[in-house]
């Protein structure tokens, strides 16, 4: 478990993380900590004087996640591990079903995952929830409706054999965002498979508003274009279909300042993802929170225009970067 300033968070996924109706003397919590300024490093290390399974590592050193993790890595002798996510929890059953999941999948199923449970904090982060659950919002992902158990490309928080995870070098800390994956793919790459069951459950705490949110997602879009960089073959079609999108506004906007038809044209694209993200939000939201529908359709623009924008910054930095070698 990496941490970064979750002091409002860490109690809650310590409970249910150190709660697991798995044998207690088979369980070792290991939270890395990467450079805390707020009270996540104390709330740990008190509980870690009540429950000798957990293990505080702490130096004030900046690491991002997949560095966190590899350091975690280094003292873990289990068999199994599990990445869990200190913004959110898992079940109570989270790593009991893993470990089932893993007798039943196959030996050469390398890791398991679990299906997110999106929790909003605020009216905006309900409307993040619901947005991250949706085919209009999340495109192909395996999280916006699938089988109760598949073999999926990556999943989010895995659960990893040991043996496999240090056969393709374990995390990269250069993918700052997009970890998961790249590993997810480098794993596939070897032979191995991904399972996601969705009777394995983790909660997730969405962003609370539409700049968070769009940060996100932004962040989400650069990475992927480091995995891109790194892998070329990991490349799908609806990849690219969010930069695609911000990028053809952004040629109709500039050339509507020189064309009328242009900036009819604008608006009607405008108008069309629009009327789309509204309807997409009402068949999401309506049996919820109807009332959460404009937030909703917000939302939408917050992760097309933050993956898109992202993803956009991510090629030509890396463009920039070729040249200047």
């Amino acid at each position: 478990m990496s941490t970064f300033n979750e002091e409002e968070y860490i109690g809650r996924c310590l409970d249910n993380t150190l709660g697991q109706d798995y044998p207690p003397d088979r369980l070792r919590v290991i939270v890395i900590d990467g450079g805390s300024a707020d009270r996540t490093v104390e709330i740990c290390r008190a509980r870690a004087e009540r429950d000798p399974r957990l293990v505080v590592i702490s130096d004030g050193r900046r690491l991002n996640l997949p560095a966190a993790l590899n350091v975690g890595l280094e003292i873990c002798e289990a068999d199994l591990v599990a990445k869990i996510d200190a913004h959110g929890y898992p079940e109570h059953d989270f790593l009991r079903l893993a470990a089932a999941a893993f007798e039943n999948g196959g030996d050469d199923v390398a890791c398991v995952g679990g299906r997110p449970v999106q929790e909003g904090e605020t009216k905006f982060g309900r409307a993040v929830a619901l947005a991250r659950t949706s085919r209009f919002g999340v495109g192909g992902s395996e999280y916006a409706g699938t089988s109760a158990r598949s073999f999926v490309d990556t999943v989010q928080c895995g659960i990893y054999r040991r043996r496999e995870l240090d056969a393709v070098g374990r995390f990269d800390p250069v993918m700052n965002y997009g970890e998961d994956e790249e590993l997810n793919w480098r794993l596939r790459r070897a032979g191995h498979r991904i399972l996601l069951d969705t009777d394995m459950r983790f909660h997730y705490v969405t962003r609370p508003s539409w700049r968070s949110a769009y940060r996100q997602y932004r962040n989400y879009g650069e990475a992927r274009v480091r995995v891109i960089q790194a892998h070329p073959d990991f490349l799908r079609v609806h990849h690219l279909a969010p930069a695609a999108f911000v990028g053809g506004l952004g040629l109709l906007t500039g050339a509507a300042l020189f064309s009328r038809r242009v900036r009819w044209a604008t608006g009607g694209v405008a108008a069309t993802y629009g009327a789309a993200a509204c309807c997409a939000a009402r068949r999401v939201s309506h049996s919820v929170e109807p009332e959460l529908t404009p937030s909703v359709a917000a939302c939408f623009a917050a992760l097309h225009l933050g993956y898109g924008v992202g993803t956009l910054k991510g090629v030509l930095r890396r463009a920039a970067g070729r040249r200047v070698r």
